[in-house]
C-alpha cells in the first residue's frame, strides 16, 4: 500500500510544470480579458456618441418629409444616412408610439448576425432624437447601433489569447525540461544514492556534481555526510565483529566457546541429514591438569591450555571445528564424510601431538596427555543432546581406563 501511494504521488517536475502552467494561464487569461473588456468599453462609448450624432442627423434629414407627410422621402433620407454608418435598425415613431418609417440593415452572413447579437447585448437601448416642428415634437427617431468590427475585435482577441496560451505551453515545456535537467534529475540522483545506502548498504555510492550552486552544495554536503556515515558503519561493523568474537570465542585459546559449539552442532546435524553422511564429535579432557595448576600456578595452566589448543588445530582438517568448553575440557566437530578409519587416524594424531613435552613459563617441561571420547551421528545417536552424552561418557570411560592402566 505504501509503495502504491508513493508511485501515485506527483513528481517535482510535474508539480513545477503544473504550477507554471496555471500561473501563466491565469496571467494570459487575465490580460486578455482586461484588454478585451477595456476595448469593448472604449468602443461602446465611441458608438454611443456616434449613434447620438447619427440620430440627430436623421432627425434633421427626415423632418421636411414628415412635415409634408412624404414617407418615401423620409425612407430615402434614412437610407442615405444610416446605410453608410454602424446602424442596423432605424425607427421613426410619432408621439403616440406609432411607427411612421422603419429601416433595417439586411443580414449579410454569419458575422453580421454575430455582430448584431453583440450589439443587442452591449447596447440594448437605442439612441433617441426628437423631430420638431417649431417648438412642438412631432416624432422621435430611434436608432439601434450595429457592432461593425466589434465581433472581429473580439475574435481577434480570442485568437491572440489562444496564441499566447500556445506560446505558454511551449515556454512551460521548455522550462520544465530545464528544471528536469538542472533540478529534478540531480535531486533524483541524491534520492537514488540515499535509497541505495539505506536499502542495500552501498556506502561507496556518491552524488555527482551539479551545475546549480544550491543543488551542488546539497550534493557535496550529502557526500560528506555519507563519508561520515561510512566511517561510522565501518566502526560499527568492526566493533560488532569484535563483540561477536568475544561472545563466540574463548579469550585464552582463540577456539570457539561453548555458545559457539551449541550453535554449530545443530548446523552439523542439518548438514549431515542433507548430505546423508555421518559426522563425529570428540570430547577431550586434559589429564592431571589440576596437578599442573597446583604445582606450577595458574599461569602454567593457561600456557598448557594454549599449547594444547594449538596442537588440536594443527591436526584438524579445514572444515573441522575446535572448541574449549571450559576449564580443561575441549570438543571437536568433525565434518560429515568421515569414515571410522579416518576418525581413528585423527584421534591417533591428537595423541601423537601430545608426545612432545610442553614448556611452561617458569622454564620447566611437563608431559601432557588427553582423554578422548567420540560419538558418531547418527550411528551412536540421532539426537544431538544424546550424542553429547554419548561422547562425554566415552571420554570418562577413556579417562577411567587410563587411571586403571596407570595403577597397574
Amino acid at each position: 500500500m505504501r509503495a502504491s501511494n508513493r508511485s501515485a504521488m506527483p513528481t517535482l517536475r510535474q508539480v513545477l510544470a503544473r504550477g507554471h502552467m496555471r500561473l501563466i494561464f491565469v496571467a494570459v487569461l487575465t490580460a486578455a480579458i482586461t484588454l478585451m473588456v477595456t476595448g469593448v468599453l472604449v468602443i461602446r462609448g465611441y458608438a454611443d456618441r456616434n449613434l447620438a450624432l447619427i440620430a440627430r442627423t436623421v432627425a434633421y434629414t427626415v423632418e421636411p418629409a414628415l412635415v409634408f407627410e412624404d414617407r418615401d422621402a423620409a425612407q430615402r433620407g434614412i437610407v442615405a444616412v444610416a446605410a453608410s454608418e454602424s446602424v442596423h435598425h432605424v425607427a421613426v415613431r410619432d408621439t403616440r408610439g406609432r411607427t411612421l418609417v422603419e429601416w433595417r440593415r439586411p443580414a449579410e452572413g454569419a458575422m453580421a448576425t454575430v455582430e448584431r447579437g453583440i450589439a443587442d447585448l452591449i447596447a440594448p437601448s437605442p439612441a433617441l432624437a426628437d423631430i420638431r416642428r417649431g417648438p412642438a415634437v412631432i416624432a422621435q427617431v430611434q436608432i439601434y447601433g450595429g457592432a461593425d468590427g466589434l465581433g472581429r475585435f473580439i475574435l481577434s482577441g480570442l485568437a491572440t489569447a489562444l496564441a499566447c496560451l500556445v506560446l505558454t505551453l511551449v515556454a512551460t515545456w521548455t522550462l520544465s525540461r530545464r528544471l528536469q535537467r538542472d533540478v529534478t534529475e540531480p535531486l533524483g540522483r541524491i534520492a537514488d544514492v540515499a535509497h541505495a545506502v539505506r536499502a542495500d548498504r552501498q556506502f561507496d555510492r556518491r552524488v555527482p556534481t551539479s551545475d546549480i550552486q544550491e543543488v551542488d552544495q546539497l550534493g557535496r554536503d550529502f557526500n560528506a555526510l555519507l563519508d561520515e556515515l561510512h566511517d561510522w558503519h565501518k566502526g560499527v561493523v568492526t566493533h560488532n565483529r569484535m563483540l561477536e568474537r568475544q561472545a563466540t570465542r574463548d579469550v585464552l585459546t582463540g577456539l570457539g566457546n561453548r555458545a559457539m559449539f551449541e550453535q554449530l552442532l545443530p548446523a552439523a546435524v542439518a548438514q549431515s541429514d542433507a548430505q546423508a553422511r555421518s559426522f563425529a564429535i570428540l570430547y577431550i579432557d586434559v589429564n592431571r591438569f589440576k596437578q599442573v595448576n597446583d604445582t606450577h600456578g595458574h599461569d602454567a595452566g593457561d600456557a598448557l591450555l594454549i599449547v594444547i589448543a594449538a596442537r588440536l588445530r594443527a591436526v584438524l582438517r579445514p572444515e573441522d571445528e575446535a572448541f574449549r568448553l571450559g576449564g580443561d575440557e575441549f570438543a571437536l566437530i568433525l565434518a560429515p564424510g568421515l569414515s571410522a578409519d579416518q576418525l581413528a587416524a585423527i584421534k591417533a594424531r591428537i595423541a601423537d601431538g601430545m608426545a612432545q613435552p610442553i614448556m611452561l613459563p617458569n622454564g620447566e617441561r611437563v608431559d601432557a596427555s588427553l582423554s578422548i571420547g567420540s560419538a558418531c551421528y547418527p550411528e551412536d545417536s540421532a539426537d544431538a543432546r544424546d550424542l553429547l552424552r554419548h561422547a562425554d561418557a566415552a571420554m570418562y570411560a577413556a579417562k577411567a581406563g587410563r587411571a586403571i592402566h596407570r595403577d597397574r
